[in-house]
């Protein structure tokens, strides 16, 4: 089995660690797949640590327990044996300035297909559907993201603009802090920060929290301060390589997050959506020369 989905679970975490949690990430990681087979209690007798640490260790990964945490490492425990079998080329690592052209688009390609594989094991579908209910009696959806995140926020603004929602789509930090100032019940905001460490980001939360709209998250830290504003936090989990950030190895899943998003709801309410695309359809026919029919 790889350590991949454990370490990045770690890492994205590392910041809120103390000493002995440092203690217990190290033996996590050294066991490796044995973890699944051990009880608090063991894990307890072997560290020398107490129980009631241990369990709040795995809260700070993002479980509700221990037995929660040990399904979801039994099951990427399959899915990474599986994708190393499948995949001749180590898809984690960096790619060399011996590699040609075509090694590099295969490494690349690699890479990003094991990433969706990951997201496809990792998205928590409680909460995708969550956030679908959440949008029902939304009018207006606005997205908000800065740096590299806004890029992910514009895309997304481009493919919502399609629906039956109001969306719009607001790059400067100072604008969106004070928009979010008239944010009304029927307003939704989707924001993106990878790092979940901006400031930025987390004062835009604390602002939108003060009002009735709906704040919907995307990060790749389950533990920041962010995702404790939002109404639902999605987390996407990402890898990084040397040249490649993980904010930008992370970008195709956060589109693909989106595209999922965006396609559940078009078809929710698919009679008013479907308007609404050919009405926009209808209006974009006069920038092409072959009008559309």
């Amino acid at each position: 089995m790889k350590k991949g989905f454990l370490k990045l679970l770690i890492r994205n975490n590392l910041h809120l660690f103390s000493k002995t949690d440092k203690k217990l990430a190290d033996y996590f990681l050294e066991l490796n797949e044995e973890l699944v087979n051990k009880t608090i209690a063991n894990l307890s007798t072997e560290t020398d640590i107490s129980q009631t640490t241990i369990f709040n260790f795995v809260k700070k990964l993002g479980f509700e327990g221990f037995q929660d945490f040990k399904i979801t490492l039994a099951t990427n425990i399959i899915s990474d044996d599986k994708k190393e079998s499948e995949n001749s080329i180590n898809i984690y690592s960096d790619i060399t300035s011996q590699d040609s052209a075509s090694q590099i688009a295969d490494k690349i390609i690699n890479f990003n297909k094991n990433s969706l594989d990951t997201l496809k094991e990792t998205l928590d579908r409680e909460k995708l559907e969550n956030v679908i209910n959440l949008l029902s009696d939304i009018e207006n959806i606005h997205f908000y993201g800065l740096g590299g995140s806004s890029i992910v926020a514009y895309d997304s603004f481009h493919k919502f603009m399609r629906s039956k929602y109001n969306c719009d789509y607001i790059i400067d930090y100072h604008l969106q802090l004070g928009y979010s100032a008239k944010l009304k019940k029927n307003d939704a905001v989707f924001l993106f920060s990878h790092s979940g460490y901006s400031i930025e980001a987390i004062n835009i939360a604390k602002q939108i929290n003060k009002s009735e709209a709906t704040l919907i998250t995307l990060t790749g830290n389950p533990g920041s301060e962010l995702v404790s504003y939002a109404d639902e936090s999605l987390i996407v989990i990402s890898e990084e390589s040397k040249f490649r950030s993980e904010s930008l190895s992370s970008r195709i899943l956060y589109l693909t997050v989106m595209d999922i998003i965006n396609t559940a709801i078009m078809y929710k309410d698919e009679i008013e959506n479907q308007a609404s695309f050919d009405m926009l359809r209808d209006a974009l026919a006069v920038t092409r020369t072959d009008k559309i029919k």
